[in-house]
C-alpha cells in the first residue's frame, strides 16, 4: 500500500508473519535511484495482519509528521 511519496521516493506498509503473529514493516523506496533507502520493522507483535497493518500506518504518518 502506497502511504506517502515525494517525487520518485515512497514509503509502503506492508505486514509479515513472525513467530506466530505478525509485525509491521515499513519500506522507504527511492524509484529514481532503484534502491531501498530504509526499512523499519516493528517490535512487537500483533495478533492479526490487520492489526499490524493498521499500527504500521500509524507509525508512518507519526513519523511523517516528524519531518
Amino acid at each position: 500500500m502506497k502511504t506517502d511519496h515525494s517525487g520518485d521516493v515512497q514509503a509502503f506498509v506492508q505486514t509479515a508473519e513472525q513467530a506466530g503473529g505478525y509485525v509491521w514493516v515499513i519500506t522507504l523506496v527511492d524509484f529514481a535511484d532503484r534502491q531501498v533507502k530504509r526499512s523499519l520493522v516493528s517490535d512487537e507483535n500483533y495478533l492479526t495482519r490487520a492489526a499490524a497493518h493498521d499500527a504500521g500506518d500509524a507509525r508512518l504518518k507519526a513519523l511523517a509528521t516528524d519531518v
